[in-house]
């Protein structure tokens, strides 16, 4: 999560000393660059990553034709499939310790595929920069309100969840979980996932 310094504290004192005591003003530190999502795979103009509760489902452009990357299919196939379109991963990682057994991570911008025994099981979608190149099929993505997606969606709380304003979409195996940023229906979207993940409950 990004963290924001407030410097209000600060401008209230200055404002309280005289005039003369005033030293000039100090110029404000600039934000570093948020940097920008790659997208550069050889298949990125022609085909989008629709999120799906069964894996990730790729879609033609021009025609609409779908294909369902499923979990289980091997890590290398689908790290291949997603490579496509969101282009070189930025890195890998390892966790010996999740609730659901030893994982293997691999990134691309936003995106986050899971791994067990070398197979795809899981994804995780967070508010970070490449989000907004995934949605599901029927329109919701990060950023995306309660209000507004309730309106296509039902969205089920996840009552008493450790991990904050937790939902989902649908029930069972094939659900679509997601955190809101805050309560309320004008709360947006921090994060979607499904199959398998890394949580510590």
């Amino acid at each position: 999560m990004r963290k924001f310094t407030t410097l209000a504290m600060v401008a209230l004192l200055a404002a309280c000393k005289p005039a003369a005591d005033k030293a000039p003003a100090a110029p404000e530190t600039a934000a570093p660059p948020v940097p920008e999502a790659k997208a550069d795979g050889p298949a990125a103009a022609t085909t989008a990553v629709s999120l799906d509760g069964e894996g990730l489902r790729f879609i033609d452009k021009s025609s609409g034709k779908a294909s369902l990357l499923a979990f289980g299919v091997p890590r290398a196939q689908a790290e291949t499939a997603l490579a496509n379109v969101a282009g070189q991963a930025d890195d890998r990682s390892t966790n010996d310790e999740c609730g659901a057994g030893p994982m293997q991570f691999t990134r691309y911008d936003a995106m986050t595929l899971n791994f067990q025994d070398d197979k795809f099981v899981g994804w995780f979608l967070g508010n970070e920069p490449g989000a907004a190149a995934y949605s599901t099929a029927s329109g919701i993505a990060i950023g995306t309100t309660r209000a507004k997606a309730g309106e296509s969606v039902s969205i089920i709380d996840v009552e008493d969840s450790t991990l904050g304003e937790e939902f989902s979409i649908g029930t069972g195996d094939n659900a679509i979980g997601g955190m809101f940023a805050a309560p309320g229906d004008a709360a947006k979207i921090d994060a979607l996932f499904a199959g398998v993940n890394c949580f510590f409950r």
